[in-house]
C-alpha cells in the first residue's frame, strides 16, 4: 500500500455565485470507494465553511499521506493557492487533483502548479485506488504524473460500464448540516452522447452514456429516506435518456411507500426525451420540478449550436409539464454563434410565453475542448484572455468574454441586461401568482422583495434563511 490515509478537500471558491448547496457528489464517490477498500479517509469541505486553519488542523490531526483536491475551472487559481499552501506546510505529503478542470486542461494543470504531484482524469475512483494500492504510476490509466523531469499522461482509462458496482455516496464524514439545501444529489448516469458545440462533455465526463439501474437509484433514495431526507435532485443531464428506466424508477418509488418525497431535475432534461405520459408518471412518483435546456429561441439558433432538437418539441414539453403541474424552469444561453438581438428577443418571448417558475439566461462561456472554444479562438473573437475568464467569469456574470460579427461587446452587454430584467419579471410573476390567493395585494410586495439581488444572493448562500422562508411559504400556502 503506497497511501493508506487520504484526505479529500473541496476548495472554497471565493467570489462564487452560490454557497455549498449540497455535498459534492464527486468527492462522495471517491470517499465511498476508499472506504470499500479499507483505506482510511477524511473530508474537508471548504465551500461548506471550513477555513484554511481548519484544513491545517485536519492535516495535523489526521496525518494523511495523500491529499486529494477536487478542482473546478471557475476559480481554479484558488485551488492552486490551496495546493501551494498545503505543500509549503507538508512538503512530504503527495497531492492529487481531480474534477472537471483537470479532466479538461490535463497536463497544463501540473505545468501551472508545480506543487501538484498527480492528476486524475475523467472517472477517478479506480485511478486513485490503484495509486493508493501501490501500482506503478506509469501503469495507471487516467493518471497524470511526474517522471524524469517531465509531465506524463498515461492515457484515458476505459469508462466504467457497470455503474451499479460503484457504491453511492453516504457522506458519512461530511457535515450535512452545513449545506445550504436539505437536498441530496443523485447521479443516475454518466456521459452525454449529444454534440452541443458549447459543451466540453467529451473532456469532462465522456460522450458514451452509461446508466445506473432503477434498483440502484431507488436504493439510494431509500437509504436517505430512512434517515429523514425527503428532497432529492437528479444531478446528471440525461436522467430521462432511457424512458423505460424512468418508468421503472417511478413504479418502484410508488410501490415502495416513499411517501412525501420531492424529486427534482435541477440540471435540466432534454425536451425530446419526455412525453405527456412519462411526465404524468413522474409527477405521481413525487417529481415536482423540471428544468428544460432550451438554449435558443428559434430553430436557426438551435441548429447553429447543434442542439439536435426543434422548437416544436420544446414547446410541447413545456406545455405538457405545466399542464401536469410541474414547476418549470427554462435554460437559455446568450451569445451563440450567429445569434442576433432579434434571436435573443425570440428567447425572451418564449420565456414570457408560458407561466414558468423561472428562466435562466446564461452568459455563454467557451470552455477548452469544446467546438465553441475552438471556433472563437480560430476567429480571434476573444475579448478576455481564456486564462483570465476561466478563472474569474462564470455563466452568471454579465460581462461578455467574446464577441461575434452579429453581436459585438456593446450589444452583448445590452442583451445580458435585457435577459436579467426578463428573469426578474418571470420570478416576480411566479412568486406573486403563488402568494396572491392567500395574501392578496401584499403578495406583490413580498414577490418584489424576493427577487431583490441581495435576497437572492443570501438565499444561495444561507441554509437558515432558505429553511425559514420555506416554512413561512408553506404556512401561507396551507
Amino acid at each position: 500500500m503506497r497511501y493508506s490515509r487520504v484526505l479529500l478537500v473541496f476548495p472554497d471558491y471565493k467570489g462564487g455565485h452560490f454557497g455549498a448547496l449540497r455535498p459534492p457528489a464527486g468527492l462522495g464517490y471517491i470517499a465511498e470507494t476508499l472506504k470499500a477498500s479499507s483505506i482510511e479517509y477524511d473530508i474537508v469541505d471548504m465551500a461548506a465553511g471550513a477555513s484554511q486553519d481548519d484544513l491545517d488542523n485536519k492535516i495535523s490531526a489526521f496525518s494523511p499521506d495523500l491529499i486529494g483536491i477536487s478542482m473546478m475551472t471557475f476559480m481554479y487559481k484558488r485551488s492552486y493557492e490551496i495546493i501551494r499552501h498545503i505543500k509549503r506546510s507538508n512538503p512530504s505529503t503527495d497531492i492529487i487533483a481531480g474534477g472537471p478542470h483537470i479532466s479538461t486542461v490535463r497536463e497544463k494543470v501540473l505545468e501551472e502548479c508545480p506543487e501538484l504531484d498527480y492528476g486524475a482524469v475523467l472517472e477517478g475512483e479506480q485511478t486513485i485506488l490503484e495509486l493508493c494500492r501501490g501500482e506503478a504510476p506509469s501503469s495507471i490509466k487516467g493518471l497524470i504524473h511526474r517522471g524524469g523531469g517531465e509531465i506524463i499522461f498515461n492515457g484515458e482509462r476505459d469508462f466504467s460500464e457497470n455503474l451499479d458496482i460503484i457504491p453511492f455516496p453516504t457522506f458519512e464524514k461530511f457535515h450535512l448540516g452545513k449545506y445550504v439545501t436539505e437536498e441530496i444529489g443523485i447521479v443516475s448516469s454518466r456521459g452525454c452522447p449529444h454534440g452541443c458545440i458549447y459543451c466540453p462533455v467529451k473532456a469532462a465526463i465522456g460522450r458514451k452514456w452509461r446508466r445506473r439501474s432503477a434498483e440502484s437509484i431507488v436504493s439510494e433514495i431509500q437509504y436517505w429516506y430512512d434517515r429523514g431526507y425527503r428532497q432529492f435532485s437528479m444531478l446528471d443531464d440525461n436522467f430521462t435518456f432511457d424512458r423505460q428506466r424512468v418508468v421503472d424508477i417511478c413504479e418502484s418509488i410508488k410501490k415502495g411507500g416513499l411517501n412525501g418525497i420531492e424529486l427534482n431535475c435541477n440540471n435540466g432534461v432534454r425536451a425530446d426525451k419526455v412525453d405527456y405520459e412519462l411526465l404524468k408518471l413522474m409527477k405521481e412518483a413525487g417529481f415536482a420540478y423540471l428544468a428544460f435546456g432550451v438554449e435558443g429561441g428559434n430553430d436557426r439558433i438551435l441548429k447553429n449550436i447543434n442542439k439536435g432538437i426543434k422548437m416544436e418539441a420544446i414547446e410541447r414539453a413545456i406545455k405538457d409539464a405545466l399542464d401536469i403541474g410541474f414547476k418549470v424552469t427554462l435554460f437559455f444561453i446568450v451569445g451563440s454563434p450567429g445569434e442576433t438581438m432579434d434571436d435573443i428577443r425570440d428567447s425572451i418571448k418564449l420565456a414570457l410565453k408560458y407561466p414558468v417558475f423561472d428562466a435562466r439566461f446564461y452568459n455563454l462561456i467557451p470552455f477548452p475542448q469544446s467546438k465553441l472554444y475552438d471556433w472563437v479562438k480560430e476567429n480571434d473573437y476573444f475579448l478576455i484572455d481564456p486564462a483570465d475568464y476561466l478563472n474569474n467569469c462564470s455563466q452568471w456574470d454579465y460581462s461578455p468574454v467574446f464577441e461575434t460579427p452579429e453581436l459585438g461587446r456593446k450589444e452583448r452587454e445590452q442583451a445580458l441586461r435585457m435577459v436579467r430584467e426578463t428573469r426578474k419579471k418571470i420570478r416576480y410573476n411566479s412568486m406573486k401568482g403563488a402568494l396572491t390567493p392567500k395574501l392578496g395585494p401584499a403578495a406583490g410586495l413580498i414577490a418584489k422583495a424576493y427577487i431583490n439581488d441581495w435576497t437572492q444572493d443570501k438565499l444561495m448562500k444561507s441554509g437558515a434563511l432558505r429553511r425559514n422562508l420555506k416554512k413561512a411559504f408553506m404556512r401561507v400556502s396551507n
